[in-house]
């Protein structure tokens, strides 16, 4: 593998990792507070589904703001 092949492979890994833990990490942490809502409000499971929702969206967002900066 050419070194120029090889800086290309590492930089598309990277956006791979990028996007999968943005996403991971948008809807871990929605998931999360909706959980502890659930908890204080007595709610469950609504709060905690609709934070898996509004992880999804912001994950989106996020990964569509990476991408459109990147290219």
């Amino acid at each position: 593998m050419r070194k120029d092949e090889e800086k290309q492979a590492y930089y598309s890994f990277g956006i791979a990792l990028t996007i999968g833990f943005t996403m991971a990490g948008n809807v871990a942490v929605a998931l999360f507070i909706g959980h502890m809502a659930d908890a204080w409000l007595g709610t469950s499971p609504w709060l905690a589904v609709s934070g898996i929702i509004i992880g999804m969206i912001s994950g989106l967002w996020s990964i569509y703001k990476k991408v459109t900066d990147r290219f």
